[in-house]
């Protein structure tokens, strides 16, 4: 599930493009948007089509060693506890995560020799050793020694991040903390409860009235930020008369734009929480400059939007 702070992030990406792009349809923008989440969904089932890729190359790999025209003991009796690991069995034989692979149509015919490397690196691993004389394995240490395979050899290697890139300008980025999240998922999946079985929605959602429906959440900051764009930019302008609007960069005053909405829309995120987070953004999108200037700028415009009663907050400590 995503964090506040990534679907902020995703939102802020969103709005770059589409104010950079010129474009003016505000529902092509936020299924823009939508789609750029919903997108990493499949990511995660290309990472995990990717766990078993490795473990189907695994078994070519053993069965060609076992071949040979002279085979060595090594490769007459290889560990096979990687490619007869009840937890890969398991999700090659879930339906949802094959149907969900299946529809992605991964093609891994040119990575062949990429995975057989990395499956060499594999069997010189100290865990992969220790995990092939380990006789009394339970489900609990064939899940663990996935999860740690995974995040070790799969998550954010370099070449697959390249290739997911290709599919997806997002994915590049996307891909470590999707990496992340099936990583976590992994160490949880258990085959005797359901609720584990299928990778989590990525936006929480919610039958109550507020800000807690992930969803709803992101789709009304940006349309709230693109419906207030002039409104922002002329509030804003009033608190730097001494500043050459053209020096300014366009992302710290889309962050000021998106951090406005926020305050002033959502009356149940804290103003506190909202400074913090769109402070944070200043720092991973701007310049060295951008947070200070963020920060500076923002206390005064909350004062500002306070003296107009344009920010109303409902519950305790939220003001």
């Amino acid at each position: 599930m995503l964090s506040r702070h990534i679907i902020r992030s995703k939102t802020l990406q969103a709005i770059y493009s589409y104010v950079i792009s010129g474009e003016t349809d505000l529902k092509k923008g936020r299924a823009r948007l939508i789609d750029s989440v919903d997108d990493m969904t499949d990511l995660v089932h290309y990472q995990l089509s990717a766990l078993l890729e490795l473990r189907d190359i695994a078994e070519h790999k053993i069965e060609e060693n076992r071949h040979k025209h002279i085979p060595s003991e090594t490769d007459l009796n290889p560990i096979v506890r990687f490619i007869e690991n009840p937890l890969l069995e398991h999700l090659r034989n879930n339906e949802k995560i094959t149907n969900q692979i299946n529809a992605q149509h991964i093609d891994w015919s040119e990575f062949n020799e990429f995975f057989r490397r990395i499956f060499q690196s594999v069997t010189q691993w100290n865990e992969y050793i220790a995990y092939g004389q380990n006789d009394n394995a339970d489900f609990d240490t064939h899940r663990k020694f996935v999860a740690k395979l995974f995040k070790k050899f799969i998550a954010f290697d370099g070449n697959l991040k390249l290739f997911y890139e290709e599919k997806n300008i997002h994915w590049g980025e996307d891909s470590q903390l999707t990496g992340v999240m099936v990583h976590a998922w992994l160490k949880s999946y258990d085959s005797e409860k359901a609720s584990t079985l299928v990778f989590p929605e990525l936006l929480k959602q919610s039958d109550h009235i507020g800000d807690d429906d992930d969803r709803k959440y992101m789709i009304a900051l940006f349309d709230k930020t693109i419906l207030h764009f002039e409104e922002y930019d002329e509030l804003i302008k009033k608190h730097i008369q001494n500043w050459d609007m053209e020096r300014i960069i366009t992302i710290d005053m889309l962050i000021l734009k998106m951090a406005m909405a926020e305050i002033t829309e959502f009356s149940n995120i804290p103003i506190k929480a909202s400074m913090n987070e769109y402070i944070e953004l200043s720092k991973e999108y701007g310049t060295p400059k951008s947070n200070s200037f963020v920060n500076g700028l923002l206390d005064k415009l909350i004062h500002e939007l306070k003296e107009e009663g344009k920010v109303v907050k409902t519950g305790r400590g939220l003001a």
